[in-house]
Parts: structure tokens; C-alpha cells; sequence
């Protein structure tokens, strides 16, 4: 089968193959929705989406996952993904571009999901007045991880399993920072992209006999500085508490 070069028809044909699922990976079966098909990465429809968690979501299902919190809702790709995986019995989502509300809650609807709750900005007057346990935090907020994770301003995320992804092109001393505020609590790993993804994707196409090269790193990744299009590479923390 030959394709046009429009990646929308690519999504739509693709996603058509797997009954409009996700195909792989911890999120595997999960209804996409047609409201957020074309803003999805062929990666994220294919379930090879930043696959580098994938061992974290599997050490995860063993942690009475049952309250999680996530920074940065975007797509509802991870909103979703992570209700489906846990069934948690709380999950707040935080999303300050509020014409991205219908997309995370159009995934709920459509799965059948459990109860959830969106919201706008994450704030650090927002985190003060948490006062629920938050057995899972996952955070990507475009550079201001360095101002919301903090377990000496915010108690209650010394007894969180953490995922977030860092952006040292925003922030300097990251690693460091965040390995002195949680070094006593957690234990500390780093996770690099895998750059191996898009050989995984385009043994998927190949199968399916579709005449489109995936080709996205490094470039699906890129920051706006003084002017020029810098590309960055995905770089995250997992903290992971030590007792539970």
C-alpha cells in the first residue's frame, strides 16, 4: 500500500490497522479518540512513545499505585495511560492550556476511565495547600520542575514515587539539585531517550507494508533560544521512595 505524504493520513490509516488503539507497551488497547488522533505522534499511536518509562511503569504496578498527580496533562496521552494502568482512585491533572481540557477528558469518556479531575495552572501555592498523599507524581512541566518539586516546601512529596523529565536547557544543576533534596528519601535513577524507538516504529510500518519513514530523532525535541531552534534530548528522574 503506497501513501500520500500527509502524516494525518498516515495517523488515520495506521490507527484504523489496530481498531483505533494504542497497539504496544504498557498502555496497549486504550480507545484513542477521534478528537485526538491527529494531534497524537505516529510513536504514541504505535505505544513506542518515550518507551525509556516503560520498565518504570512495570516497577510501578507493584507500589499500591492508588492516588496519582500529574503535571502537565497536554494530549491526556499519559492522563489515560496511567488511569488505565492503575485504576487509581484519585487523579488530578494539572493543564494550563484550557483548550486541551476536552482532548484529556475526551480519552475518559471513551474508555470508560476512573474518576479524574482537570485543572489549570500548578502553582506552588497550589502544592501548600495539598494535604492528600500523592502515591504518584508525574511532572513535565517545560522547565519549571525545579520550582514544584521540592520536598522541604512540599512534605507530602517525600512519600511519592516521582517521574519527571528535566530540561537542563531551561535550568542549570538539575540533577544536582534535585539528587540533594531527595537523595534521603528515595533512591535515584536517570533515563535517557531510547534512540532505538524509531527503529521500532518503522519495523511496525515495514509490517504493515506502509511506504512512510519514521524518522523523528533527534528532532521531535527542540526549545525556542534567543531566536534559534535549539534540539534537546529527553532526559528524566525517577525517585522512587524508599519505604512504602
Amino acid at each position: 500500500m503506497r501513501l500520500g505524504n500527509r502524516k494525518k493520513d498516515t495517523k488515520e490509516i495506521i490507527a484504523k490497522y489496530f481498531g483505533n488503539r494504542i497497539y504496544f507497551g504498557p498502555f496497549s488497547g486504550l480507545k484513542i479518540p477521534g478528537l485526538v488522533l491527529n494531534a497524537l505522534s505516529i510513536s504514541e499511536i504505535l505505544g513506542f512513545y518515550e518507551s525509556c518509562l516503560h520498565f518504570i511503569f512495570s516497577d510501578l504496578l507493584n507500589r499500591k499505585i492508588k492516588s496519582v498527580m500529574i503535571i502537565g496533562g497536554n494530549n491526556g496521552y499519559y492522563s489515560a495511560g496511567l488511569s488505565n494502568l492503575f485504576n487509581p482512585e484519585s487523579l488530578v491533572i494539572y493543564e494550563m492550556v484550557q483548550d486541551l481540557h476536552p482532548r484529556i477528558a475526551s480519552w475518559f469518556e471513551t474508555n470508560n476511565l476512573s474518576e479524574y479531575s482537570i485543572l489549570g495552572e500548578a502553582t506552588p501555592e497550589e502544592f501548600r495547600r495539598n494535604d492528600k498523599k500523592i502515591d504518584l507524581l508525574f511532572m513535565d512541566c517545560e522547565g519549571f520542575e525545579k520550582t514544584l518539586l521540592n520536598p522541604n516546601e512540599f512534605n507530602w512529596q517525600r512519600e511519592s514515587d516521582i517521574i519527571v523529565e528535566l530540561h537542563p536547557f531551561y535550568k542549570d544543576n538539575l540533577i544536582s539539585v534535585f539528587t540533594d533534596n531527595f537523595q534521603s528519601t528515595h533512591t535515584i535513577q536517570i533515563v535517557y531517550d531510547d534512540f532505538d524507538e524509531d527503529i521500532k516504529v518503522n519495523k511496525i510500518l515495514n509490517g504493515l507494508n506502509l511506504n512512510y519513514n519514521y524518522d523523528q530523532h533527534p528532532s521531535h525535541r527542540w526549545i525556542n533560544e534567543n531566536g534559534n531552534k535549539v534540539y534537546t534530548s529527553g532526559l528524566f528522574l525517577y525517585l522512587r521512595r524508599k519505604s512504602v
